[in-house]
């Protein structure tokens, strides 16, 4: 299998998204690179985290606002536990609701595809 060559730009991203652990828009992510003085225009922020997404490498969701905002996450399948005072997001992993596909199937017939689930709430620094 063939190594994918990292970009600069990509590098930089990833980098920032793995510190922060929190939901940013590009315009955030852009914003904190220029405070980096790293020169990456808006456009190439935009087109590296619909790459990264398509790799599965970051998470994308809509805030309240209507923005798109990106998180970094791990390969597996995981939900988000997202605070709502500072914003911090942890993995969680839900096995247990997996259970919830195979009860849709035996009591209602329907074949879970797929699904999404985010828990709001305060996380242990804002509690």
């Amino acid at each position: 299998m063939a190594t994918e060559y990292v970009t600069r730009p990509r590098a930089l991203i990833s980098r920032i998204l793995s510190g922060e652990r929190r939901y940013l828009s590009a315009a955030a992510i852009h914003g904190l690179l220029e405070r980096e003085q790293a020169k990456v225009a808006l456009s190439t922020v935009y087109r590296t985290l619909e790459h990264l997404q398509a790799k599965g490498q970051v998470s994308a969701r809509v805030d309240p606002a209507g923005e798109t905002t990106y998180v970094s996450c791990a390969g597996d399948h995981h939900h988000h536990a997202i605070c709502r005072v500072c914003g911090k997001v942890e993995d969680v992993d839900c096995s247990a609701l997996e259970a919830i596909g195979g009860a849709l199937k035996a009591h209602h017939g329907f074949v879970l595809e797929d699904h999404a689930v985010e828990f709001f709430g305060r996380c242990s620094a804002c509690a």
